[in-house]
């Protein structure tokens, strides 16, 4: 399925240790994270194995608000004060793994300088020998590994590689044996992993080959400085409770003096996602009769379009649009926009850097001009998921031994270390226990710097230290948003199915789309450019995709 502009920058939130946020601008690519070159890897007719059994890890501390399967996260409130140990032995015993993986911050410092990296292969029991590249690098970069002949024993591949599925099949483990149904019970950390995630990865020809990298179902919305919402009488805590045209009167009476209703930018395309499903728009596609239909050809959508043409010509968007990518996010925190579209953990990065400057909260969708039912855009479940170099039996063990030490959930001692690091080196504690890090972390001695974050983690769990101001309602708050929006959350059907067609044409009709949404929204084209954009997308490879879509899906239901 396409995405925003790609995958760009993401926030690292070392000073939480939650690890990196979603794609600042867009819905997952993972349904399209890979694709069957030909019949013998699809799962057209093919027996498909069980995802791993789900089952929860007793040792994650219990959440004080309580998640759910539609897509709501754990929430803590404190830190916990009684660390569980999740791994009874240390998974290895001096052996060297060697890792592809990606940062999105700075690539770290080598590893006899890096005080975490050290820390992390004494308690695992191995030698990690990491490659660790820069996001915005991995297609080039990954195509240079594949021709380097030689692959590392665990890669962390992104959703958007140029398709993987070949390689996967022929170089890398089939882990079914090992992780399906029951079987994951050997790695309870990893069994412990939302089935949601699972199934974001999908299967191919049938067996299971990818470890997922969980992220949160809940996606995109606007985030708020909602004292400036109340100031302008906007502030109305109720999905539909609010019309899209008394929202942009408010907006307006917001913008001035250097100040805007809504910072938007480039990056992300005018925040698209957090607005189109207000107006009813699937997410990515809709399924009928078993016929995919992208989205994008519906009236919601370019309802959703005219709304974001009617901000622009009333001048509620930050000044000059496009060219604010590398401030969207300061420009809200430091109070020269109201509200901005932002991934789901960009909350807590934003709880951070206010502090107290102003109370953070979500607007909710509100109701449209066109009279559909507001909804939101779940996202997939898994940005990123794992592989393996295909080895023996006890190798393949000794490495899922390690992706489950690294899944290691909440509240237990090996995720203290992993997110925070080492108490006197990495961080200090609060008066409630909870860790702060110090200057020495947050400088790259981080994980982030890692990228461990992208090889394997737990579920995401919403949480907020000691150190920021009424933390804990920014928490209760975002709790409360999540539970009221999983109600009306719009699933993308085609999460976990395979289109070669969609995966190879991605970035091409996701630059097609997106191009004609910024001309027309900045009023260089006209709002009938997008009908002309829907058929250019559909020949361009869209109706194929969607096709396949359908193949798919109709072969995940025998």
């Amino acid at each position: 399925m396409p995405s925003s502009s790609g995958i760009s920058r993401r926030n690292v939130l070392q000073s939480i240790g939650i690890g990196v946020a979603a794609a600042v601008t867009g819905v997952s690519l993972s349904a399209c994270s890979t694709a069957s070159s030909g019949d013998s890897l699809s799962n057209d007719g093919k027996k498909l194995a069980p995802w791993p059994a789900y089952i929860p890890q007793p040792a994650a501390a219990k959440p004080d608000l309580a998640p759910n399967d539609k897509g709501v996260q754990p929430g803590y409130l404190t830190y916990p004060q009684d660390l569980k140990q999740s791994v009874a032995e240390k998974p290895g015993n001096g052996e060297k793994i060697t890792v592809w993986t990606i940062t999105w911050g700075a690539p770290p410092k080598p590893k006899e300088k890096h005080k975490l990296w050290q820390a992390l292969n004494k308690a695992l029991g191995v030698d990690l020998d990491l490659l660790v590249v820069p996001a915005m690098e991995s297609n080039q970069k990954f195509a240079s590994l594949v021709a380097g002949g030689e692959l590392p024993d665990i890669i962390a591949v992104s959703a958007n590689l140029p398709n993987p599925t070949e390689l996967i099949a022929a170089k890398c483990q089939d882990l079914t044996e090992f992780v399906s149904g029951d079987a994951i019970k050997d790695y309870p950390n990893l069994a412990a992993i939302p089935t949601y995630a699972w199934k974001a990865s999908p299967r191919i020809a049938g067996r299971i080959y990818r470890i997922p990298v969980e992220r949160p179902r809940i996606g995109h919305s606007l985030n708020a400085n909602m004292e400036r919402l109340k100031e302008a009488g906007i502030w109305v805590p109720e999905i539909g409770g609010l019309a899209a045209d008394d929202f942009t009167k408010g907006l307006r009476q917001i913008t001035g003096r250097k100040k805007w209703g809504m910072g938007v930018a480039g990056l992300g395309a005018f925040g698209f996602n957090s607005i189109m499903p207000m107006f009813g728009a699937a997410n990515q596609w809709s399924l009928k009769d078993g016929e995919f239909i992208t989205s994008q050809a519906g009236d919601e959508y370019k309802a959703g379009l005219e709304q974001l043409v009617k901000w622009q010509k009333a001048g509620v968007f930050r000044a000059d649009p496009l060219s604010h990518d590398a401030t969207l996010g300061t420009d809200f925190q430091t109070g020269i926009t109201a509200t901005v579209s932002r991934a789901n953990a960009d909350y807590i990065s934003n709880a951070v850097a206010i502090k107290d400057g102003f109370t953070l909260e979500t607007v909710r969708p509100l109701k449209p001009s066109n009279g559909a039912t507001p909804g939101h855009w779940f996202s997939s479940g898994a940005d990123y998921q794992t592989v393996l170099k295909k080895a023996s039996k006890d190798r393949v063990k000794l490495m899922l031994r390690v992706l489950d030490f690294l899944a290691a959930p909440f509240g237990t001692k090996e995720y203290e270390l992993i997110n925070y690091g080492v108490e006197g080196t990495h961080f200090e504690r609060a008066d409630d226990g909870s860790p702060v890090q110090n200057e020495f972390a947050l400088s790259g001695d981080s994980k982030d710097t890692l990228g461990v974050g992208f090889m394997c983690c737990p579920q995401q769990v919403m949480f907020l230290p000691a150190a920021v101001p009424n933390g804990s309602e920014a928490v209760k708050r975002r709790h409360a948003f999540q539970t009221e929006i999983a109600e009306v959350g719009i699933a993308d059907p085609s999460v976990g199915l395979l289109s070669k067609t969609m995966l190879a044409k991605t970035n091409e009709l996701m630059l097609l789309r997106e191009d004609t949404l910024k001309a027309i929204v900045m009023g260089r084209k006209p709002l009938s450019a997008w009908d002309d954009m829907v058929k250019e997308w559909h020949a361009k490879g869209g109706r194929k995709a969607a096709d396949e879509f359908a193949k798919a899906y109709e072969a995940a239901q025998a």
